[in-house]
């Protein structure tokens, strides 16, 4: 596997791309210490650091969460993946860690940044990797336009067992989960499927959380938003802001599927190395996690 060119593989930013406004995408890339972001990107990310410090672990956290899924898919002979909300393929990423398990993996990599997409298909230039690996520029909510995507329709066989990954990329999509991702998605798969999924979560509001009065503010110490008030408003000034939801409403999203052992857990609960010490999730944005057999 080219580890050299999918690790340094660098394109110029396309022209549509605005460097004034930060990317999510370019966010999670500096959060995992990636090359790929802008002046801006590093603003709202230091911003979000400087608010909520963890954000950084949960993001490794995260990305080691996929490299246990790729783990897992490979062993039950899942092979192809749809990776929606691909990000930046920084090292650790799906198209280096799909292939590294098994050299016959196919990966189709979704994403709405168009610089994301520009880095994959130079990839897959500079690798000889278009057999394998494929691009598709497209918004998540719009799952037909990925789906009847002609890289999607050359690289994965919807006839057979594929893995869908929709890590940290779920609370960008606004509404009702169920219907717009979830289920369609279930309806394409083909028995023996996979569908992994991370999600950003916030504390469940209770009586003591009700807004405080402007002018109260001072006179109870109040300074500044709680931190997932501070995560929406910085990911509000993203081109995909950011929708936190409780466990129990990420849990009716889920429904009736049929979730791995051991459920929907802390990211970096879900089949955990056996050795090491456990590592303590932040309780405010932190990452919820699960895989579904469909």
């Amino acid at each position: 596997m080219p580890d050299a060119a999918l690790r340094d593989s660098r394109p110029r930013t396309p022209s549509e791309v605005d460097s004034f406004r930060p990317s999510a995408a370019r966010m999670y890339d500096y959060y995992l210490g990636g090359s790929n972001h802008l002046a801006a990107d590093r603003e709202a990310a230091d911003a979000l650091l400087d608010a909520v410090p963890q954000v950084a672990e949960v993001a490794r956290q995260n990305r080691e969460f996929l490299h246990r899924v790729v783990e897992y898919a490979v062993q039950h002979g899942v092979t192809q993946f749809l990776d929606l909300g691909s990000g930046y393929a920084s090292p650790g990423g799906l198209p280096e860690v799909a292939l590294a398990h098994d050299p016959s993996c196919r990966v189709v990599a979704v994403d709405i940044d168009p610089a994301v997409v520009a880095q994959v298909q130079t990839i897959v230039r500079t690798s000889r990797l278009s057999g394998q690996v494929g691009a598709v520029h497209s918004d998540l909510r719009d799952l037909t336009a990925i789906l009847e995507h002609p890289v999607t329709q050359r690289l994965i066989d919807f006839d057979r067992p594929v893995a869908i990954l929709c890590l940290a990329v779920l609370h960008f999509v606004p509404g009702d989960l169920q219907h717009r991702v979830l289920a369609p998605l279930r309806r394409t798969a083909a028995r023996g499927s996979l569908l992994a999924l991370s999600h950003a979560t916030a504390a469940a509001p209770t009586p003591t959380d009700a807004p405080v009065p402007p002018g109260r503010a001072q006179s109870i110490g109040v300074s500044r938003p709680d931190p997932s008030t501070i995560v929406r408003l910085i990911y509000d000034c993203t081109l995909t802001p950011l929708t936190l939801r409780t466990e129990s409403e990420l849990r009716r999203a889920i429904g009736d599927l049929d979730l791995v052992s051991p459920g929907l857990v802390p990211v970096d609960r879900w089949h955990p190395p056996s050795s090491g010490p456990e590592t303590v999730v932040p309780p405010i944005s932190s990452l919820l996690a699960a895989v579904a057999q469909l």
